[in-house]
């Protein structure tokens, strides 16, 4: 079945509700069977047997070989999870193409005319974009490479949820003002007939439509069922764009030295202290424990019940702080342009205090709120290339000049806010056709050094000067040596 498309001026959430009686034992018995067919459809489609297949051309075979009385499940629960794990497959295999094709758009570049204009027929790109909807990419050696780095078969352990819908086997009944009862299939008495497990959940004023799941969380002891919601869009007020940099001490920095989501450095930093701390003393009660053989040490002192409510009222206070900023930003702008942090840095030596500090470091927190946020208020969101935008003189757009902590010096003696400076560089970014998004680091220190030195010799200077006189970092030029650089004017 389809997915129901939603309006342009809608977007979809998902709701929870939390379980406060029922038949959950039952329940539980039948989500450990639907588990098991889960683990099944991975360990048949989870490779590349389900590439660019839909659900519906897979559902046939699969039951003659796996029927729902194998597991002892209805036809409409085994319907229903054998379509969310084919999804689930699909949606891997489409982050694997991403990766694939980020390459693609580095390694065949097509050739520009006179006015710079790209001429596709010049490049393999086209084809080998279209090769990655089927399996005609296993013929092209590269490509195959490339998949297999970004493409792992899966396998599943997860036996904790029910797939089910309103109109597939569940009913759904309000009993209150906040609660709800939810009823779906279980044991089976006799053909066609099944036994009717009943759960009770708060959901507050909104009755479940749709498709929905129920999720047993055996570790915090609770039963949760997440349904999805429709929303209206909110009208945004106020139009206009505006760079964002991700900090880490603040959420944001707008190109103007605004700054949204302040506090979330402490937060943070405060969480990498002390969980460095309570580690360190773990492990010495875990040695003596280990020593003694005493399982009562296990049992009362080694548990992570503590530190998970921990952790979870802190990722609830930086979500707190992050969406706060952003729509505080969405108050005055309709299209944030923010740095494209997706990448993974390699061969890069750190201390162990820096590294723990990065780790921390919720980046993925505040791309998907923004995304969120932004989809929510009808708002529009760009994202650009990262590379040396916080190292860029943002008034000439030049390789000119030292960052130092949350300043950045210019080249002729001017101190800038360097979160500032790197919005700026940003915004501009989202316009400058020479760097764009997907463009390696490397390529794009090119294009800079090229611009410095074009910048020096209008001022009579060279870039031998440049580094002399301390404007420019001779760790820029890496790999190139300073001929090479000068001729790239």
């Amino acid at each position: 079945m389809a997915r129901k498309k939603t309006a342009k001026n809608q977007y979809t959430v998902t709701q929870v509700g939390y379980c406060v009686g029922g038949d959950t034992v039952k329940a539980r018995e039948m989500a450990r069977r639907a588990g098991r067919l889960r683990s099944d459809i991975w360990n048949k489609y989870g490779s590349l047997q389900a590439w660019g297949i839909s659900h519906q051309k897979l559902y046939k075979a699969f039951q003659e070989t796996n029927p729902p009385s194998f597991y002892k499940i209805s036809q409409k629960q085994w319907q229903k999870t054998f379509e969310r794990v084919i999804d689930d497959i699909h949606a891997s295999q489409e982050a694997a193409k991403s990766i694939v094709i980020k390459k693609i758009y580095r390694k065949f570049r097509p050739e520009k005319d006179f006015h710079g204009k790209e001429l596709e027929d010049t490049s393999f790109r086209k084809e080998l974009l279209e090769s990655l909807d089927t399996l005609e990419w296993m013929d092209y050696p590269l490509i195959h490479r490339w998949m297999r780095d970004a493409y792992h078969r899966g396998h599943t352990y997860v036996n904790n949820q029910i797939c089910i819908g309103v109109d597939n086997g569940a009913t759904i009944k309000r009993i209150s003002r906040n609660l709800v009862k939810v009823t779906t299939q279980g044991e089976k008495i006799k053909s066609r007939k099944y036994e009717q497990l009943s759960l009770f959940f708060k959901v507050g004023r909104t009755t479940p439509k749709g498709l929905f799941q129920i999720i047993f969380d055996d570790f915090n002891n609770e039963v949760r069922l997440h349904y999805p919601k429709v929303l209206d869009k909110e009208s945004s007020v106020k139009k206009g764009s505006c760079g964002l940099d991700k900090g880490y001490t603040e959420a944001f920095t707008d190109s103007n030295c605004l700054t949204y989501g302040e506090g979330i450095g402490k937060v943070m930093q405060t969480s990498v202290s002390k969980r460095h701390q309570r580690g360190k003393s773990r492990n010495k009660l875990y040695q003596i424990a280990k020593k003694k053989g005493n399982d009562k040490i296990f049992r009362s002192n080694l548990t992570k019940k503590r530190h998970n409510r921990r952790e979870k009222r802190k990722k609830e206070t930086l979500n707190t702080k992050i969406r706060a900023g952003i729509n505080k930003f969405f108050d005055h702008y309709n299209h944030a342009i923010t740095e494209d942090l997706s990448f993974v840095v390699k061969n890069k030596k750190q201390s162990k205090k820096v590294n723990r500090n990065l780790a921390e470091w919720c980046k993925g927190t505040l791309q998907k709120s923004l995304d969120e946020i932004a989809t929510r208020r009808n708002c529009q969101v760009s994202v650009v290339n990262a590379a040396y935008t916080s190292q860029v003189d943002s008034r000439y757009g030049v390789l000119l000049g030292t960052r130092k902590g949350d300043q950045f010096f210019t080249f002729d003696g001017e101190v800038l806010s360097a979160d500032g400076n790197a919005a700026r560089n940003i915004e501009a970014r989202l316009t400058d056709a020479k760097i764009p998004r997907y463009l390696k680091s490397i390529e794009v220190r090119k294009v800079l050094i090229k611009r410095t030195v074009s910048f020096l010799r209008e001022r009579g200077y060279y870039l031998k000067d440049a580094i002399n006189f301390g404007w420019f970092n001779s760790k820029h030029l890496k790999g190139i040596t300073l001929e090479k650089a000068m001729a790239l004017e």
